[in-house]
């Protein structure tokens, strides 16, 4: 039998679930489940421990992602393996502020939560801030020396979370202290 091997790369819904394992899973008290193939779509279950942060990471993190043809679902659910469905609108920028500190608090890479507005005299915007780290994994990236996805902590946040919530900004940062 005569078999060719060619390159395979990771699709981008292997890549997206990466995202979302090395960074909001790395707090200790979320699992981000595996990618589950459904119907030519995928889902990733998230699982947080305590009911506000599973409510906050429901509201905060992008729930469908589409890449071309491929549907990925993000489902949040709670301890007692509930799903949780996101607050609806409207929200002010404090009780976003809120959110964004109840989801990612504990995590290693966030630092604090800052409101205020965007350009002076205009409304609020939200900033969470992150450590200046880099998120590297595994990728098949056949432009990486290593083929490994690198990015900076605050971009990869920004990649699975949302950056408007109740027509408020959130505009993920990176600390400027060093």
């Amino acid at each position: 039998m005569n078999e060719k091997v060619g390159v395979q790369l990771s699709p981008p819904w292997v890549t997206y679930h990466n995202e979302l394992k090395y960074s909001i899973g790395q707090d200790p008290s979320v699992i981000v489940g595996p990618l589950i193939p459904a119907f030519g779509n995928y889902i990733i279950p998230v699982t947080a421990i305590g009911d506000e942060k599973a409510i906050a990471l429901a509201t905060l993190l992008k729930d469908t992602v589409e890449f071309g043809n491929v549907s990925v679902n993000v489902v949040v659910i709670n301890g007692d393996q509930e799903i949780v469905n996101p607050l609806p609108c409207p929200l002010r920028s404090f009780v976003v502020a809120d959110l964004v500190q109840s989801a990612l608090s504990g995590n290693p890479y966030f630092i604090e939560v800052v409101v205020k507005p965007q350009m002076p005299g205009g409304p609020n915007a939200v900033y969470p801030v992150f450590k200046p780290e880099v998120i590297q994994f595994f990728n098949d990236d056949i432009s990486n020396l290593c083929n490994t996805f690198t990015a900076v902590a605050s971009s990869v946040f920004a990649d699975v979370m949302e950056e408007a919530l109740c027509e408020i900004p959130i505009l993920y940062s990176t600390s400027c202290e060093e």
